[in-house]
């Protein structure tokens, strides 16, 4: 059911150039992109790490819409549900359409991708918004491989793919197999689907929950009547520049109010699994420092803004102790706050016991984000010491595991409200793309002492 204030929303997030829309251009039922089906066989974590030759952000982003028309899709807004579906959806996109208005490009995607043939107008006027992609494709299979390989080869620099989908792989030949041949085989697929686009596409999957009130259609076949909530996804994917403007650039931040969205739970980030040292600094003089140092003389010769080495190092009078605050922007990683801020989050290594007393987000004049407190009882003085830290990088976060499942016949089952068939496997096959030497953190910095 499409709720009145929807309406009111949208339009007055606009202005009124929006009105006077174009319609996106029409290519009737044909398909984007390749034709046929491909047969290839983080507590929430997450981070950003730049592509190897950075591009400057755009000035603009683009959305471009792919919603997955499948039969166990369109229940999200059938009649009679209360609209979570299609009110995020909503306020996703308005703020890209509202910064320019008709930009916004609208495809449907099950067995291929094919263009919608309405501008967003007239998406938003529908009151249910699967009734303009029944008639496009095939419903009862949905391949994602070609999927997202078209939507990656599409992707130009300041646009950014949305996808609202269930993330449940099923094509003809799935209701013939055992669930565990099925999660094999799409493991194996998203792993090979972006294994060529690891280097420059960023990908953020963020979890929702909706409505859902109709059939619902098991992995090994048939359907079942459901009323009730379920998950869905929205995968956003972009050119890692335009990524990095999305999540990091304050002009856009009105695009990226995903916590804000109705039925929002968790989310996770998949890009390069290649180490990047973030802007670090030891903070001199700083109120909560114990003891008394200064910047080495050769960091001082050599004009270096960022304090990495520090000498004249003598401990607290009072507890004989020594702490040191360090800033470190960590507004390059796109994590949740509770991960940036816990100390088991980090492993750190020093000669003198230094633990990690705390760690608060705290934006400074040098350009950090966050104020870690590192503190040891007895330092030990005299000679070359190192403090090494570095952000654990884990996979999978709680959420997937918690969410994932290999049955989903049974909808009557207690849990079956927060589950998806097999989105451990969907993610986990991602994570290899992205991260093939299994690297296990986000970065190292290194502290010295002299």
């Amino acid at each position: 059911m499409r709720i009145l204030w929807l309406r009111t929303f949208y339009f007055s997030a606009l202005s009124a150039s929006v009105l006077l829309l174009t319609q996106c251009n029409n290519d009737g039922g044909r398909k984007r992109g390749n034709q046929g089906v491909e047969s290839d066989p983080v507590t929430e974590t997450a981070s950003v790490t730049e592509a190897p030759a950075d591009k400057p952000a755009p000035k603009n982003l683009k959305a471009k819409l792919y919603l997955e028309a499948s039969g166990s899709m369109f229940p999200y807004d059938a009649a009679g549900s209360t609209g979570e579906f299609d009110e995020a959806l909503q306020n996703l996109l308005t703020p890209f359409e509202a910064q320019k208005p008709g930009s916004t490009e609208l495809f449907v995607v099950n067995d291929n991708v094919y263009p919608m043939g309405v501008n967003f107008q007239q998406l938003v006027e529908q009151p249910n918004v699967f009734t303009l992609a029944k008639d496009k494709g095939d419903s009862r299979h949905t391949d994602f491989s070609l999927i997202f390989k078209t939507i990656l080869s599409d992707l130009k620099e300041g646009e950014v793919g949305v996808l609202f989908s269930d993330l449940i792989y099923s094509t003809e030949s799935t209701a013939a197999q055992s669930s565990a041949k099925i999660l094999a085989d799409v493991e194996t697929l998203m792993q090979t689907t972006f294994a060529g686009k690891t280097k420059d596409k960023s990908l953020l999957i963020l979890k929702l929950s909706g409505a859902f009130k109709g059939t619902y259609y098991p992995h090994n076949g048939g359907g079942k009547p459901y009323n009730g909530s379920r998950p869905y996804y929205i995968a956003l994917m972009a050119n890692n520049a335009t990524m990095k403007a999305l999540l990091s650039d304050e002009k856009f931040e009105s695009l990226a109010r995903f916590k804000d969205l109705p039925g929002f739970e968790s989310f996770h980030y998949f890009t390069s699994a290649s180490d990047n040292v973030p802007f670090y600094t030891i903070l001199l003089k700083d109120a909560e420092q114990a003891g008394q140092f200064e910047q080495s003389r050769q960091e001082r010769k050599e004009s270096k803004e960022a304090i990495h080495t520090i000498e004249n190092i003598e401990a607290d009078r009072k507890t004989r102790g020594l702490t040191l605050a360090v800033g470190v922007d960590l507004g390059g990683f796109y994590l949740p706050d509770s991960y940036k801020t816990d100390p088991k989050s980090y492993e750190i290594e020093s000669d003198e016991g230094f633990k990690i007393q705390k760690i608060a987000a705290e934006k400074g004049p040098e350009g950090y984000t966050h104020k870690f407190l590192l503190t040891t009882a007895e330092p030990q003085g005299g000679g070359k010491r190192e403090i090494t830290l570095r952000l654990k990088r884990k996979f999978p976060p709680s959420w997937i595991t918690q969410t994932t499942t290999q049955d989903d016949s049974n909808p009557k089952s207690d849990d079956f409200s927060e589950k998806t068939f097999g989105i451990l496997n969907f993610t986990r096959g991602i994570e290899k793309a992205y991260n093939p030497q299994q690297a296990n953190t986000y970065f190292t910095i290194t502290l010295n002492l002299h």
